[in-house]
């Protein structure tokens, strides 16, 4: 009977041991889940104030990426502008012309007394043409140069037009053939007179590189293809071509290979495109460069 209490005595010290041993254990492995808490919390903290950093550094980079883009536009736009007075310049010399020779002739009229209300009517009538004419001419360049809001179903074929007209004089000046055929309306979806605007940049570009690689019989063939789900458009000229090395960076803002340009045109029209969810590839030819425009195709015109 001693024995068993002894027994029972031997194994309640051993348990009393046992916890006392393995409870100043626990007691440290507390102690190293608390620091081990203490350190999360603070790498946390770091971890967090890094990412705020962060996100702000990106905000700081995107604003600035804005106002970058925002003074690549206005400088686009101030050097389409002094196309568009060189342009108004031309296209109204003859009205003017016109308006001047009616002038002199009333001067005439006058002093041989052939003044009546038939020579005044007729006077008039001529006077106005022109003016209409005029007046007509900043009309189209207002439009033109107004940028759309919103994506909407355009014809390529009259936003090219547009851009012609505008670059004729131009055209004119430096004796470029432009071949320009195509049959029916192709329907694209986004933005015409920004479409216009990347047209005119292209002709620009092909204008300039005839007159530095001083080409004579100058040519730019324009065709229109459409596809599945896109109006594909290829500008071909005869201008010389691109070096190869230079091709990946053409759409790079304010690279350019010319002495006084500013490399504004080219990255403007790559970012017109884009934002029509378009793509534009340029590639050297036998005897020039081929700038192809990809947009999508309106919806009207994939459903027929």
């Amino acid at each position: 009977m001693l024995g068993f209490y002894f027994s029972i005595i031997l194994v309640i010290g051993i348990l009393i041991m046992f916890i006392f041993k393995y409870s100043s254990k626990c007691n440290r492995l507390v102690d190293q889940l608390k620091k081990s808490e203490d350190n999360y919390r603070e790498l946390e903290g770091k971890f967090e104030a890094e990412i705020s950093s962060l996100e702000n550094r990106v905000n700081e980079e995107v604003a600035n990426n804005r106002q970058k883009d925002h003074t690549l536009i206005q400088h686009s736009k101030l050097a389409a502008m002094g196309e568009m007075i060189t342009s108004i310049g031309h296209l109204w010399q003859q009205p003017l012309n016109s308006l001047s020779l009616l002038i002199q002739d009333v001067k005439e009229a006058v002093q041989f007394g052939e003044i009546n209300d038939q020579y005044i009517d007729q006077f008039t009538q001529e006077s106005m043409n022109q003016i209409k004419h005029m007046s007509r001419t900043i009309k189209d360049f207002r439009k033109f140069y107004q940028p759309n809001n919103e994506k909407t179903s355009f014809s390529v074929s009259d936003s090219i037009e547009e851009a012609l007209m505008i670059f004729s004089p131009s055209l004119k000046e430096h004796h470029i053939h432009v071949n320009f055929e195509f049959r029916g309306q192709h329907l694209a979806f986004g933005f015409p007179n920004e479409y216009s605007q990347v047209v005119l940049n292209i002709l620009m570009n092909a204008r300039d590189a005839f007159i530095m690689n001083e080409v004579a019989n100058r040519r730019v063939d324009i065709m229109i293809r459409s596809l599945d789900s896109s109006i594909n458009v290829d500008f071909i000229d005869n201008a010389g071509g691109i070096e190869e090395v230079l091709l990946p960076k053409l759409f790079e803002p304010y690279f350019t290979t010319k002495h006084h340009g500013t490399g504004i045109g080219l990255y403007m029209t790559r970012m017109i495109i884009e934002n029509m969810n378009g793509l534009v590839n340029v590639e050297n030819t036998e005897e020039g460069a081929k700038f192809s425009l990809i947009v999508p195709k309106a919806e009207a015109e994939i459903d027929v």
